[in-house]
């Protein structure tokens, strides 16, 4: 896993900087934010054949997990801080905590802050 390592961190380093730079120009351009979503695909596809090309292909698809995981928990925390702040009502505990809809329970309040009960949001 050494051998992608410097991938992983590459890659994981270019996604934050990619959240950053779209937070920062969806205000003022009128930047549509989801339209990175492409990039970031295509960064996934890319680790992963980095790493299974530089290791071997188990090595591949843990690399690109990783680099999934740490954007999709950095990502919007760099967002959330420079940009123009969380989604009002919603708090990173809120989307981390909240469970799925299951079919015995339809989710009758689909509010993303129901599981706190009054606890401050982040």
């Amino acid at each position: 896993m050494t051998r992608v390592t410097p991938v992983i961190i590459a890659a994981a380093a270019f996604l934050l900087m990619l959240d950053i730079i779209g937070a920062l120009a969806r205000q003022p351009l009128g930047f549509p934010y989801s339209s990175l979503g492409a990039i970031s695909l295509l960064t996934y596809f890319t680790v992963g054949f980095m790493g299974a090309w530089r290791a071997h292909f188990r090595g591949g698809v843990v690399a690109a997990l990783i680099v999934g995981f740490l954007d999709a928990t950095l990502g919007p925390l760099a967002a959330w801080m420079i940009g123009p702040g969380p989604v009002p009502g919603w708090s990173a505990a809120a989307v981390s905590v909240r469970p799925a809809c299951s079919p015995t329970d339809p989710c009758k309040n689909p509010s993303p802050t129901s599981l706190l009960h009054g606890r401050a949001s982040l």
